[in-house]
């Protein structure tokens, strides 16, 4: 690598060995189930092909009529191959990539017992070639066409040497090569875009899931895991209880200092809540002032001293605009037996509305 007015160079040997660096591929294994799809139709089309030149050709060049035996069994693999791909039975890259070298092989014996330089089988060659091409990364591509060399070479060695044949096979082969390279770089390209897409889609989803302000999940990602909990809860025999919390005299802090200061006392509260739970709990922005917990294993007896000290937490840590302390109400709900996420939810929020009536913390509960 050089360096030109402090850009760096990479030099066309350095790009061919990143080409075919032994690294893991940045897009295999994202779309095995349109790999097989294509299989489904390459593998198809070369069976209905071969089906089609066998007749033409028949396979008695070298041993006689016993090569309609070889044929009818290499027939009825292939039948057996788009049959296993077009149900999804070859569930990994290493299956195509071996199928694709056996079945070059195939069209090399087909072509020895039907003529050798003669016989056409070896132009189904094309149809591996673009699968392995369209699916592999180049470090597997290039040893699979020194198989596909291998193979179109055999007959100038078995056979009576042809100058003229010998010339048009290897064009062929350049050819071959050339449309191998560009469908690799093709489709290389479109699974590292559809890669790029399906990772954005899950920051996406993630970030749907986020509230923008405080950094905690939001409604939706509360009611997924709400539902998940309680699931898990009796799935174990557990208990587990939810609580609501909001900040006590809120609409003040914004109608007499601003929605900044509004905004940055959501903030401190967000980030004390979520330092002071215990490992197994989770906090989420309700809405407004309102924040909920999903207290995991938790009865109904033990929310209070969490509700202490969470309020004790925040009213040391997290201060109005004229720096009194920040008090928070607090009112919970055990999980009852026949209880869903829904009416639990229910539940906390009246317990919440009562709590602000009065003004004043309460934890309401109900037995399990």
């Amino acid at each position: 690598m050089r360096r030109t007015g402090g850009s760096p160079i990479v030099s066309p040997m350095s790009r061919l060995r990143s080409y075919f660096a032994r690294t893991d591929d940045p897009y295999a294994g994202g779309d095995l189930e349109n790999a097989q799809r294509l299989g489904t139709v390459l593998w198809g089309l070369l069976v209905v092909l071969a089906a089609l030149l066998v007749p033409l050709n028949p396979p008695t060049d070298v041993v006689g009529s016993v090569g309609w035996v070889f044929a009818a069994l290499l027939l009825v693999a292939g039948i057996a191959v788009v049959y296993s791909m077009r149900r999804g039975q070859l569930r990994n890259w290493g299956s195509l990539l071996a199928l694709s070298y056996v079945t070059v092989v195939a069209i090399g014996l087909m072509q020895w017992l039907s003529g050798g330089q003669s016989a056409p089988f070896r132009g189904l060659l094309l149809l591996p070639v673009l699968f392995v091409a369209a699916t592999q990364p180049p470090r597997k591509i290039a040893p699979f066409m020194g198989l596909v060399l291998l193979v179109l070479a055999a007959p100038f060695i078995y056979d009576t040497w042809d100058e003229v044949r010998f010339e048009g096979t290897a064009a062929t082969f350049v050819i071959w090569c050339a449309l191998a390279a560009g469908a690799s770089l093709l489709m290389g390209g479109v699974r590292s875009q559809r890669l790029v897409l399906q990772e954005e889609g899950q920051q996406a989803r993630a970030e749907a899931r986020i509230d923008i302000l405080t950094g905690l999940r939001n409604r939706r990602s509360f009611d997924e895991m709400l539902a998940t909990e309680v699931r898990r809860a009796r799935q174990l025999g557990l208990p587990l209880s939810m609580a609501m919390v909001d900040i006590a005299n809120f609409k003040e802090v914004n109608e007499s200092w601003s929605y900044a200061e509004g905004d940055r006392c959501l903030t401190e509260v967000a980030k004390t809540l979520q330092e002071n739970l215990r490992q197994p709990d989770f906090c989420f922005r309700w809405g407004g002032d309102e924040f909920a917990l999903i207290l995991s294993g938790t009865p109904a007896d033990e929310t209070g001293p969490i509700a202490d000290r969470l309020r004790d937490e925040v009213s040391r840590n997290c201060k109005r605009p004229d720096d009194s302390p920040i008090e928070l109400r607090f009112a919970s709900v055990e999980l009852g037996d026949e209880m869903s996420p829904r009416e639990l939810t229910e539940r906390v929020g009246l317990a919440l509305t009562a709590a602000k009536a009065e003004d004043q913390p309460t934890s309401a509960r109900s037995s399990t």
